[in-house]
């Protein structure tokens, strides 16, 4: 989970390839388990990532080894995220140009990634390909028609913009279940699941224990709040994760009501320095945005040294709230796992997720656009390049079977000259 924590570029929906093929392709879960988290992961609200990092530890590990798993994964990129906010003192805030510059061509990286975990998932399909395929156009064209009319049009220097109604994660999950629920209904029958295999979860035990152990650990926090005198900002942390659904884009619109709306945080912090060094720096950027609000807000109330404390107190609130909820649900869950309705959700809930994917890939190239307008950098090349990146990268893997991390150093390198000496 550290690994993943410090390769995961991109975010929420972004990293569940890279989780699938740590956890799926070295064994330690099997593939129908690994739906199950995803599909736990994604209604429950909060980061995704550390939630699947802690369904996965307890699957093997118990509280402890879910505990840790949560926490290694959203470490890495908090840890840069916080070291970054807290270096700009000294080396201005300029800096984060450079980690914009390097995301750019990390965002090539990431749709490989993306592209081949769909792929993957297609070909599972097996006799059920061609319902795969519908199932994949359907969930992309419910969240991201908009964002594909945008890309094309950018793509030629043109700002094409459509107001076709969409779904965000949470609706797509809970349409999904409605669409199986009644199916379920009207065939009695399920699918048998994609892969065979134990049930979901082997012991509903270790979800609750590790479900309480995350409770725990919110109640210590939220303790400990009132003896640094910052009970009411944490308590907002750890309101606003649990009433995010959607993943780090959806929390920064909640962040926005909850710390900037209320002065608490000053605007041209957030959207100037929090969010854009989030979104370039790998890990859960629900976590990360969380980190950096905790350390601006200890900043102005006591220092750099006030700002870490606060710093750590929303990263261990912000993963612990979140996970809370998903593992209280697990432990429920396993009283329906056989069920005809939970095989068929089973067996099609990742083509779901991989529409959504698709949707994340384009919203990866209109971010990459949107850095080089800032830059003064011409937008469509910018995202002509980011396709042909993404080939690029892709032809390298398969011709040179290099590993994940060269080619994201490669992918980084290249952007960062690259954008450096066209700006």
């Amino acid at each position: 989970m550290l690994k993943v924590g410090t390769i995961g570029f991109g975010g929420g929906a972004a990293l569940i390839p890279v989780m699938e093929k740590e956890l799926v392709d070295r064994g330690t879960l099997d593939e129908r388990t690994f739906g199950t988290h995803t599909l736990i992961a994604n209604i429950t609200p909060g980061a995704l990532p550390v939630k699947l990092a802690a369904l996965a530890g307890a699957e093997g590990n118990g509280w402890l080894g879910s505990v840790l798993a949560a926490l290694a994964v959203a470490l890495p990129g908090t840890f840069a995220t916080v070291g970054l906010l807290a270096g700009f003192n000294a080396i201005g805030p300029g800096a984060i140009r450079f980690v914009e510059f390097a995301a750019v061509g990390i965002a090539a990286f990431i749709i490989v990634l993306l592209a081949m975990f769909i792929a993957k998932v297609l070909r599972a399909g097996g006799r059920r390909f061609r319902i795969y395929v519908l199932v994949v156009l359907a969930s992309f064209l419910a969240t991201g028609a908009n964002q594909l009319v945008a890309v094309v049009g950018r793509l030629f220097g043109q700002e094409w913009q459509a107001a076709i109604p969409q779904l965000n994660a949470l609706q797509l999950i809970l349409a999904t279940l409605v669409v199986i629920g009644v199916s379920t209904m009207v065939r009695r029958t399920g699918p048998a699941p994609v892969a065979g295999g134990p049930a979901p979860f082997k012991s509903s035990t270790a979800a609750w224990w590790a479900g309480g152990a995350f409770s725990v650990l919110v109640a210590v926090v939220l303790v400990a709040s009132f003896a640094i005198g910052g009970a009411g900002f944490l308590g907002l942390v750890g309101l606003s994760t649990v009433t995010s659904f959607g993943g780090g884009e959806a929390y920064v619109g909640v962040a926005d009501g909850f710390f900037v709306a209320s002065g608490i945080v000053p605007g041209n912090e957030f959207y100037g320095q929090a969010v854009p060094v989030a979104n370039a720096l790998p890990g859960p950027i629900l976590v990360k945005i969380a980190s950096a609000l905790g350390y601006s807000y200890g900043l102005q109330a006591g220092g750099w040294q006030l700002g870490l404390v606060f710093a750590l107190a929303a990263f261990l609130l912000s993963v612990s709230a979140c996970c809370a909820v998903a593992m209280l649900l697990m432990g429920g869950y396993g009283k329906v796992a056989n069920s005809a309705f939970v095989r068929r959700l089973g067996a099609y809930v990742l083509p779901v997720i991989c529409g959504l994917l698709i949707t994340t890939c384009l919203s990866m190239i209109l971010a990459n656009m949107d850095i080089a307008g800032h830059a003064g950098i011409n937008q469509p090349a910018v995202g002509w390049a980011t396709l042909i990146g993404a080939l690029a990268l892709w032809a390298l893997h398969k011709r040179f079977h290099l590993h994940d991390v060269v080619l994201l150093l490669i992918a980084g390198s290249v952007s960062l000259v690259g954008m450096l000496l066209a700006s």
